[in-house]
């Protein structure tokens, strides 16, 4: 039976290295990305809520149409639009202001070997009937329109097609790799746990976090999070409560938590205890994976005294309650 694991925090706390380390195990898959498909706007997780929770002819034509577009999305790129977004990378004016592409760079169809066969049944197993016909929100000046219409799915019938859906995709990428155990980090699944847990059975989730002062230091340099200290600080926070919240309910079976500061600092105890968790063996290649402290407490330097001041509201709760002492 495969194991999936799912390794997960705020961002920016030590997820990467962490998937780094036990994709090392000789029975490991991993990807050096992150595939998206399941927890992005668009998604999986996204259909199965909005579709159970607001269905109609038309919402189902517009949702399982917009399905299909994403994951084909990530499938593969034409030349062009791949020639454009490496164009727009290798230029640090032009990355600055100019998104390269939406999800530019993702060609899962190199690393699931029956992604497009399974995406097509997918969208077969969502689809009652089709037929030629519009309405006042269909495509502008599209030519034959065609309408998709699915029925009234349960929410319990959804999760039976998408965890059908999973099985194969992912069956297929452990026989072509030769694989058994599935170790990934999508940015921010942890926010999705109880939605994963139904789409894999005997998913495990593990919780790597960081001191938050610290994320938020990260944070301010990533494009994708502002650069204003409370800005960050406020997301940051409302992150950290989301996935608290979320994984209280999982059993010490399904779910470990384990802080950056403490993996770096006693590597060989909890590399131990994050191996029998994912049940995943040991392997020579783990111990050349280089764990540094040196960016634990950069907050420090990087804020100023009335910087911290200003987050002291907005992150005090959070950081006590994960462990971090305010004012040491």
């Amino acid at each position: 039976m495969a194991e999936y694991v799912f390794i997960g925090g705020v961002g920016r706390s030590g997820t990467s290295i962490t998937r780094e380390l036990l994709t090392k195990g000789e029975e490991v898959l991993g990807f050096p990305f992150e595939y998206r498909f399941i927890i992005d706007p668009d998604g999986i997780v996204d259909f199965i809520q909005s579709y159970t929770n607001a269905w109609s002819p038309y919402m189902a034509d517009r949702k399982i149409k917009r399905l299909e577009c994403f994951l084909k999305q990530l499938q593969s790129k034409p030349a062009l639009k791949h020639f454009v977004g490496e164009l727009i990378r290798s230029n640090a004016w032009l990355k600055k202001n100019i998104n390269a592409g939406s999800y530019h760079g993702w060609e899962l169809e190199k690393h699931f070997p029956t992604y497009e066969v399974e995406v097509q049944r997918l969208i077969q197993d969502l689809t009652e009937l089709t037929y030629r016909g519009s309405w006042a929100g269909a495509e502008s000046f599209d030519i034959k329109h065609e309408i998709v219409y699915g029925r009234n799915f349960s929410e319990e019938a959804l999760y039976a097609i998408f965890k059908g859906f999973l099985r194969r995709l992912f069956d297929g990428a452990f026989k072509m790799h030769s694989k058994s155990v599935l170790v990934e980090d999508n940015t921010w699944n942890l926010l999705f746990c109880r939605e994963l847990s139904q789409l894999f059975d005997h998913a495990k989730f593990i919780h790597i976090y960081r001191d938050p002062r610290d994320v938020v230091a990260s944070f301010c340099k990533q494009r994708w999070m502002p650069n204003d200290v409370v800005k960050s600080a406020i997301i940051c926070r409302d992150l950290y409560c989301k996935i608290l919240d979320q994984t209280v309910s999982l059993s010490s079976e399904q779910f470990l938590s384990m802080s950056l500061e403490s993996l770096v600092n006693d590597k060989q105890a909890n590399v131990d205890k994050l191996l029998e968790f994912a049940g995943v063996r040991r392997s020579n290649a783990m111990e050349q994976i280089k764990l540094s402290s040196s960016s634990f407490g950069r907050w420090r330097n990087q804020f100023s005294d009335a910087q911290i001041n200003e987050i002291e509201p907005v992150l005090k709760g959070v950081t006590e309650q994960l462990g971090y002492v305010w004012n040491e």
